[in-house]
């Protein structure tokens, strides 16, 4: 099939990202935020979320939430988004840098593997692999990253995160694949925000 056409709803709402007063607010508080807005009175069960989200700050109290789902949700609108074999993109993203590895930092064999940050100069060449697997390419110096800053990941949770604006000129080899990325989004974090495409 040369051309694959994923038929999505979406809605964006200016909205507060439900941090407590006088404190940052964490990836966790954003993924609340999003469930609330999204389901509305609707129930879901454990462990389905059937959207991506992202939060782009413009303020404080005020962030732009987008929401994008493969079925109705409250004051969403239908769209659609064409891919073709040999058609060229310009996407963004937000994405967390990091690799998969079965080392401990004492450099022990870990049981199962973790997730360690990224080193800076890897994260093209990853991108650059990691979205052949989606059905798109792009050479590494078509692709442009731009360190956001880093996010808690929970309140009370060590874990902090560095969220990067990535941009990049994309080809697509797999319509079916690129409009899969298109509906589940890029990345390993996307319960928190990360990996949900748009055009440029």
């Amino acid at each position: 099939m040369n051309t694959m056409t994923v038929h999505t709803f979406e809605a964006a709402v200016l909205c507060h990202p439900g941090h407590a007063p006088g404190q940052a607010p964490t990836l966790d508080d954003y993924h609340r935020t999003a469930w609330r807005l999204f389901t509305g009175d609707t129930h879901y069960p454990q462990g389905e979320r059937p959207f991506l989200f992202r939060f782009d700050a413009l303020d404080d109290d005020r962030h732009l939430l987008t929401l994008r789902a493969d079925r109705p949700f409250p004051g969403a609108y239908q769209r659609q988004q064409a891919f073709t074999v040999g058609a060229d993109l310009c996407l963004e993203w937000l994405w967390v840098p990091s690799v998969a590895t079965r080392l401990s930092p004492q450099g022990e064999r870990l049981p199962r593997s973790r997730h360690v940050p990224a080193p800076r100069e890897r994260w093209e060449s990853l991108l650059s692999e990691r979205l052949m697997r989606h059905g798109l390419t792009a050479h590494p110096d078509r692709i442009h990253c731009l360190p956001l800053g880093r996010w808690q990941q929970r309140t009370g949770l060590a874990a902090w995160h560095e969220v990067v604006h990535v941009s990049a000129q994309l080809t697509v080899t797999d319509p079916q694949r690129a409009a899969l990325a298109w509906l589940g989004g890029l990345s390993r974090l996307r319960t928190y925000g990360m990996g949900l495409l748009f055009q440029q």
